[in-house]
């Protein structure tokens, strides 16, 4: 029971990335005006994590919302779905009032095909596979401070100026011409 390649069950993703040449003024705004969001559910959009857009929609439906939101400067991802389940229909995660924030990132299963790269600044690791950074001891007895304004190089540690001769006489200076530059 193989499914072609139009029928596949997918998700659209937007990770908040911005097509060139669009602001993110004008792609919050027509997110805005396209799914009749307000203010905060908009901003969620732009955190830099996956948000499905769609979820469970064939492929072709898929490529024809990616599209529609590339045109508003929105870049989105398609996601292959694996073992939908036919009697598990899930719900499209934001349309018209339904909240962003219930919304779960989509999760790689197994042997996916495909790669991504995470936006700027996203975490990456999981907080389990952080390697703890060591408890340093570090001396600091035999360092001191002097008061705000003192002079802390000591004498010998100065540069001394060194007295150049330099020959100007060969050198003039003309006297300025007086003429209205007008």
């Amino acid at each position: 029971m193989a499914d072609s390649p139009l029928t596949d069950n997918c998700s659209v993703v937007f990770r908040g990335d911005i097509a060139p040449g669009f602001t993110l003024g004008e792609v919050s705004q027509g997110l805005k005006d396209f799914f009749n969001l307000d203010e905060a559910r908009v901003n969620q959009l732009f955190s830099g994590r996956p948000i499905t857009i769609k979820k469970n929609v064939s492929r072709e439906k898929a490529e024809q919302f990616k599209t529609l939101l590339k045109g508003m400067g929105a870049m989105a991802e398609i996601v292959a779905l694996e073992n939908t389940g036919a009697g598990n229909p899930a719900p499209t995660a934001v349309a018209g009032s339904a909240p962003v924030s219930n919304v779960e990132p989509p999760v790689p299963e197994g042997n996916s095909d495909s790669i991504t790269i995470a936006p700027p600044g996203a975490d990456v690791l999981k907080p389990e596979e952080r390697s703890a950074s060591p408890q340093r001891d570090i001396v600091t007895d035999h360092l001191s401070l002097d008061s705000p304004g003192a002079d802390v190089l000591k004498p010998h540690e100065r540069k001394q100026p060194v007295e150049v001769q330099i020959d100007l006489s060969h050198l003039s200076v003309e006297p300025a011409d007086n003429s209205d530059p007008d």
